[in-house]
This record gives structure tokens, sequence and C-alpha cells, in this order.
């Protein structure tokens, strides 16, 4: 639990936060009893939720560097919760100390753990905004300050798309286009192409949250890619995403969530 200095004075603690509970699925200690009591009652209806969790950070991990293998050296990290298990700018800079990383979040406690995190890092920052808040994100200060969107800039929406109901194909077109060509769109989203059931109790115990989710089907994915190069493996469930080894233990029989990288032409 956050020492009580670093609990922010407007934190709704009596209902749980998508971010706070993703946080204690993974193991982190950024939580409250509200969100520890849903994620146990997700995690009794749908046990393989915490296998997906750890799949879909290992799967973030494996997209920067392909970014990175792409020559893409700056980072939007948008909805990226709590840092728990590792982090973009981590990964990034451990291989390219020259890389940029700006993070977005609207869970206060994901900025104030962000901050801290940073606050020695000139390389990367976080910014406090909804995702829907584009014209926020991109003129924030220090969105401005660390990238240059005369550069290919990779946009990385892991685990978060499916936490806005309306079809995001708009809200994608918006982000890319602020960026150059070359720049890359990397996410992760719930799926009840394999699991229904399962998936169908998680929505339902995520609708009474501050962030209820909606799933979305491969095709579905496809479509919102549709006007980007889609890069190989294409739309797949995300421990099938470019697996390296030690990875074989987060895969599970009935997938519930996909993974994919495109690139603006």
């Amino acid at each position: 639990m956050p020492e009580r200095s670093q609990i922010p004075h407007d934190l709704d603690l009596d209902r749980p936060s998508g971010a706070r509970v993703h946080d204690f699925i993974l193991g982190g200690g950024s939580n409250f009893s509200s969100d520890r009591e849903l994620a146990r009652r997700i995690l009794e209806a749908a046990p393989d939720v915490r296998t997906d969790a750890l799949a879909n950070r290992a799967c973030l991990h494996r997209a920067v560097r392909t970014c990175l293998d792409l020559g893409v050296r700056q980072f939007l990290d948008v909805g990226c919760g709590i840092p728990t298990l590792g982090t973009s700018h981590h990964t990034a800079q451990q291989l390219a100390p020259d890389a940029r990383v700006v993070y977005v979040d609207s869970e206060p406690l994901a900025v104030t753990q962000g901050e801290l995190l940073l606050e020695s890092n000139p390389g990367a920052a976080i910014v406090q905004a909804d995702l829907r808040e584009v014209d926020a994100v991109l003129s924030s200060e220090r969105t401005r300050r660390l990238l240059d969107p005369a550069e290919p800039v990779a946009v990385l929406m892991f685990s978060v798309l499916h936490f806005v109901p309306e079809p995001p194909s708009e809200l994608i077109r918006r982000y890319l286009d602020a960026f150059a060509p070359g720049s890359l769109l990397g996410l992760t989203h719930f799926t009840a192409d394999h699991a229904p059931r399962a998936m169908r109790a998680v929505l339902d115990l995520l609708s009474d949250s501050q962030h209820p989710g909606t799933a979305r089907s491969r095709a579905e994915l496809e479509s919102l890619l549709a006007d980007l190069d889609l890069l190989e493996p294409g739309v797949v469930p995300t421990a099938d995403w470019r697996p390296e080894p030690g990875d074989s233990d987060l895969r599970t029989a009935l997938p519930l969530s996909y993974a994919a990288l495109a690139r603006k032409p």
C-alpha cells in the first residue's frame, strides 16, 4: 500500500480503479481494499486474468524493443497505469539511453507514483489526462518538451482501449496524425473470441468500477488498424505476439486478449 504522503487528496478509495485492480493482479502494492476485493472476484471468475496480465506486460517490453529495432526513439505510453513489473522507459532506455518516454494516465495514484519514479529522469515524464483528451495530452508542456512530432513516435495503448466504450478509430487517428510517417501504434485489448463466458464475467464485474470495459473481436481490431501497415504476426493472442524464450508459461488455452503493432505509412 502507498505511503500516506503519496496518496492524492482527491483519490476515490470507495470505487475500484482499473489501474489499481491491474496493479494488484500484477502483484503491486499501489491498491486499496475496494480494488483488492474486485480483483479477487475477477480472479475467482476468470483465473487466467493474472496470466493474461503478465503476458500483457511481457508483450509491452517486446513491443518496445521492436520499436527500437525499427529506429524509433520516442514513446507515448497512453493509459500506462501504475508502474509495476517494469516500465516502458526502463526497457527503452536500457537499450537506447537517448530514448524519450511520455506516460499518460487519468488515475491520480498512477501519476503520483510515476512522478516519484521519474523525478531524476530527464528523458521521461508523466501527464495526468484521460486518453480521450487528445488535445490536452499533445499540448502538455511535458509532451512538447520530450516528443518531436517531426520524428516517428511509438504510441503504446496497452490494456487500455477496452476501457473506451465507443469505437476508438477516431482516437487512434488523432494520435497518429500528430506524428510523423513511420510512427507506430502498439496495443493489447480484451477479447471474448476464445473464452466468452470468462470475459463476460470479467466485464460484468468491471461494470461497477470507475472503468467499465468492453471486449472486441479480432475482426474489429483489424478494422481499427485498416489504414496502417500491420506488422507480422498481425492481430494475435498477446502471448503469441513475437514470443521470446521463457514466454511459454504466459500462454493459456483460452486467450483473453489480443496484441498488435502497426505502422503509419
